[in-house]
């Protein structure tokens, strides 16, 4: 049975940790820029609302308009 050869490593002295550092830096990054789309402000719905109560048959007989439908 034969021995499993040594995982060669290709990096210089000192940059053995580079590559989790630099996916450690590249998942704050994205973090940042999700968090920052998040806090966005959203589109006004309320004309949206408004004209889901008026027309939905959900909402008939109510609000200032009962006999809409």
């Amino acid at each position: 049975m034969r021995k499993p050869r040594p995982v060669e490593s290709h990096t210089f002295a000192g940059m053995e940790t580079a590559v989790s550092e630099q996916a450690t830096a590249a998942a704050i990054q994205q973090a940042e820029e999700l968090t920052a789309k998040m806090r966005e402000p959203l589109a006004d719905i309320s004309a949206r609302a408004g004209k889901l109560e008026r027309e939905s048959p959900l909402f008939y007989g109510t609000g200032d308009n009962p006999t809409l439908f």
